[in-house]
């Protein structure tokens, strides 16, 4: 994935030379096929009239923003140095409007999980050791399935409960 660093140091991708612009102001990236602007710069940004600072959004291709509030992005030279498919130079009809937070995956509400989840993956675990240090001299195939299940059980219990306690 390429991003393009914007700002007012000779070290960025497209250097802007204004006060209020921050040195390393923001950076465009395209995720899946639309662009992902993220400011990271003291004095924000305006996209479509919303002011945006130190946040993730998806913009259409020639959205209006504002850098510090003043100074436009220029969509031109993003256009050339990080192409997307079906994007034109000088293509018309901005799309304000579809300014929206990234989020990669929808998190898991932990009340929509069923209670026997939790009480297997409880269960699975002790059963599984306790299985292995029954198994361990007479038949250590076994006994290493079960050790293998009782760590996978384990897991999964584990990750239920990072899940519940984020909720």
């Amino acid at each position: 994935m390429k991003t393009l660093i914007i700002g007012k140091s000779p070290k960025c991708d497209i250097v802007i030379s204004n006060d209020y612009v921050s040195r390393e102001h923001a950076e465009i990236s395209i995720v899946g096929n639309q662009y992902v602007y993220y400011d990271h710069s003291k004095n924000g940004s305006s996209i479509g009239g919303r002011i945006i600072n130190n946040e993730r959004v998806t913009v259409a291709p020639g959205t209006e923003i504002l850098l510090a509030n003043r100074v436009p992005l220029p969509w031109t030279q993003i256009y050339m140095m990080l192409p997307m498919q079906g994007v034109v130079v000088g293509e018309s009809g901005t799309q304000v409007d579809c300014v929206a937070p990234v989020a990669d995956v929808p998190p898991v509400a932990a009340e929509n999980i069923p209670a026997w989840v939790y009480v297997v993956s409880f269960i699975i675990p002790i059963a599984g050791w306790i299985m292995y240090f029954v198994w361990r001299n007479e038949n250590y195939p076994k006994a290493k399935a079960a050790s293998n299940w009782a760590w996978i059980g384990f897991g999964v219990n584990f990750l239920l409960g990072m899940l519940a306690g984020a909720a």
